[in-house]
């Protein structure tokens, strides 16, 4: 009886041992919280307290719209969904401190004017009112945005309510259970974790995110042009033209400060970026921008997004053997690519794998066989937002071998037993 094949594959990275983590140009930005992550897997290529929890504003909003456009795709709502006008959401749009559009008292508005206005404008009675379209409630639509936060592993955050506002402007319509003066709190980890998935299930926030204005509830007495607060879009005060920023949202209240959560698409990679509460002054309205370009300019300037192809083999052993097959060996490879950003001064550092098998494989061997797992150790240590650590590759054989027959195979056995 043979033994059963077990090999065990670790990918090593040939760095310079006691190298640090990737990091940036910039080591620090001039707000209380900044981070970067890649969108797609996750990867952390910025960390200034990520993990603290601080007011977010209006980042709210991409929750809302999140399961707002969530409702759409279960067909619990449509893009032309009139949703009427609340008191309160009316008498928000009369407060000239809030960031709001005009709507006309006992109003309705379509889902798609709401969801332009909450994500370009920030309206907030709008991010209220599509609340109330896709749970029917303030109270719930909280419970829903709790429940999904809940569902993607953030377990830190605290929201009650719609629009980020702080509690006091909404009267006594608060969340069952919250303060007066409560409002919503996300680390910075969180808010990539719910902007990647924004970006991962709804791509096409994108088209209206990217948009500097929008026209709102055109034909109606509440039509106006709405602008956007996202100044690092092209052709804005803080646009940079090495970045082609296309969203995502801004937030401010007196306890949030200035914060942004920005993304951008530069050398084929998507990047996440959050900022909370950037220093700034009267004169300095763009400082969240500033330090949101400095992180990433530093990112694309200092990393680079580095694959090892599928089927690549190992460098000090591409074959394991192979008995009573018509070959004597077998060529094995990655099942899949794996990726990561390292920094560009050690981005053209030598791959190399370390196999072992305890035994040769047995034919017949078929192709795409599991032979290994693949793990990745650097000394340049590879962080991942909570949960998104990836998963072992597995390493599998790239060819078919068939298994001898007649004589030949009597043969191979007779030797194999001596």
């Amino acid at each position: 009886m043979f033994k059963k094949v077990m090999v065990r594959v670790t990918l090593i990275l040939g760095l310079l041992l006691g190298s640090a983590g990737p990091t940036l140009a910039a080591e620090t930005v001039d707000a209380k919280a900044g981070l970067a992550v890649d969108a797609q897997s996750g990867q952390i290529l910025f960390d200034q307290s990520g993990s603290e929890v601080l007011p977010i504003g209006s980042m709210t909003k991409l929750l809302t719209v999140y399961l707002t456009l969530n409702a759409i795709k279960q067909g619990k709502l449509s893009w032309d969904t009139q949703v009427p006008v609340s008191a309160l959401a009316y008498k928000l749009t009369q407060d000239t401190e809030l960031t709001n559009v005009p709507l006309t008292e006992n109003g309705q508005y379509s889902v798609r004017d709401l969801y332009d206005a909450a994500l370009i404008q920030s309206a907030n009675s709008a991010a209220m009112m599509l609340g109330d379209a896709f749970a029917g409630s303030q109270t719930a639509a909280v419970k829903q945005m709790r429940a999904q936060l809940q569902q993607w592993g953030i377990t830190d955050a605290y929201i009650v309510n719609l629009s980020g506002l702080n509690n006091s402007y909404l009267e006594d319509q608060i969340y069952p259970g919250s303060a007066k003066t409560d409002e919503n709190k996300m680390s910075a980890a969180d808010m990539a974790i719910v902007a990647q998935h924004l970006l991962t299930d709804f791509p096409e926030v994108l088209n209206t995110t990217k948009q500097t204005s929008m026209e709102f509830a055109m034909g109606t007495s509440s039509a106006t042009t709405l602008k956007t607060w996202n100044n690092m879009l092209p052709g804005q005060t803080a646009a940079d033209a090495n970045l082609p920023v296309d969203g995502l949202k801004t937030g401010t209240t007196d306890l949030a400060g200035a914060c942004f959560t920005g993304t951008v698409k530069k050398d084929g990679r998507r990047i996440i970026t959050v900022v909370m509460h950037a220093n700034q002054n009267e004169t300095d309205s763009n400082a969240r921008f500033v330090e949101t370009a400095k992180i990433m300019n530093s990112v694309y300037d200092t990393q680079s997004y580095q694959n090892l192809a599928k089927g690549s083999a190992p460098a000090n052993q591409k074959r394991l053997p192979v008995k009573f097959g018509t070959q004597t060996n077998v060529a094995v490879g990655l099942a899949q690519q794996v990726g990561f950003w390292l920094p560009k001064t050690q981005a053209k550092a030598k791959l190399t794998y370390k196999v072992t098998a305890k035994t040769p494989l047995t034919a017949p061997v078929a192709v795409n066989k599991q032979v290994g797992t693949a793990q990745i150790k650097t000394p340049v240590t590879l962080r991942y937002l909570p949960g998104q650590t990836p998963k072992a590759t597995t390493v599998t054989t790239q060819k078919a071998v068939n298994k001898l027959t007649g004589f030949d195979l009597f043969k191979a056995q007779v030797v194999d037993f001596f």
